[in-house]
């Protein structure tokens, strides 16, 4: 072989083997989709779709890139793996993907919210551990449906945050409603027989019972002292109470129930059981603790 023609092959070899060397970094990291499973589950289009969004998406965890080169992270960056799921879920449950963009700005908004409401939750009702790092404030009425659908949520997620989150419920009777500032003076009242989580869930079953009689029936199936309770009911300071509570929810803004906050900052978003606890993950480790719900996945 003629010189010309020998390095002329060794320089096409050269660049065949640099070729094949080069081929493994241009695929580059994979997708981890063991901590995808929702956005795994799409049908191909969704997916594809899904993954140029995130493409383009910017992220707002430790990781300031996009969703999908946070995701591409040898320890992949959580709040990518949480916003990659939650666009998967919302995908599956009919969103649109172009209306995805102003779900994840909403859960920015949240996430990087530094109005902070202080609220005095000494003298309220708290179900869960009293030191728990995670405060849920909600602003309810027992006249209102919603509070009634939401209220065993809450206590759910509490139940099951191993002593992480704690709720603490404000009273915030809309006066429009019948019966609401009776309803609530009746649930203060079962608060100081240690009965309020329990006399809660009756008043939501039962909005429909506006007369004190009807109130009393409720109140004496619980077993309360019923002369202390009517006692109490009748007075002043447990009235006081509940508009305390109203008046503190109206210098945060409140103007509808159920109204959440969560370690102080106003929540604004969905109050169903998987939302939530992916929103409290994420402020667990906002706060530097573990995360109380570690088997969450979005049903």
């Amino acid at each position: 072989m003629r010189p010309l023609s020998r390095i002329f092959a060794t320089l096409c070899l050269l660049f065949f083997l640099a070729g094949s060397e080069a081929s493994p970094q241009e695929k580059g990291p994979s997708i981890p989709w063991a901590v995808l499973p929702l956005l795994q589950s799409l049908d191909e289009g969704r997916k594809s779709e899904l993954l140029e969004l995130l493409k383009r998406q910017p992220n707002y965890g430790a990781c300031k890139g996009t969703i999908f080169s946070c995701l591409l992270q040898e320890n992949p960056d959580g709040t990518a793996v949480r916003l990659a799921n939650f666009g998967a879920f919302l995908l599956s449950k009919g969103v649109p993907v172009r209306l995805l963009g102003d779900f994840f700005a909403r859960r920015q908004i949240f996430a990087e919210s530094s109005e902070i409401h202080e609220f005095d939750c000494s003298a309220a009702p708290i179900y869960g551990r009293e030191g728990a790092a995670i405060t849920l404030t909600e602003f309810a009425e027992f006249k209102c449906p919603m509070c009634g659908i939401v209220s065993p949520v809450l206590k759910k997620l509490v139940d099951e945050s191993n002593g992480t989150v704690r709720l603490c419920f404000k009273h915030y009777p809309i006066l429009s409603h019948q019966g609401t500032i009776l309803a609530s003076k009746s649930a203060v009242a079962a608060q100081r027989q240690g009965k309020f989580w329990e006399m809660a869930p009756l008043l939501y079953r039962n909005m429909d019972k506006n007369e004190e009689g009807q109130i009393l029936d409720l109140a004496s199936s619980l077993g309360l002292d019923m002369a202390r309770f009517k006692k109490d009911m009748a007075d002043p300071e447990v009235e006081k109470k509940v508009r305390a509570d109203k008046v503190e929810g109206v210098k945060s803004k409140v103007n509808s129930t159920p109204t959440l906050f969560i370690n102080g900052r106003r929540y604004e978003l969905r109050m169903d059981e998987a939302y939530l606890q992916d929103i409290l993950n994420e402020e667990a480790e906002r706060i530097g603790i573990d995360p109380p719900y570690k088997n969450w996945v979005y049903r």
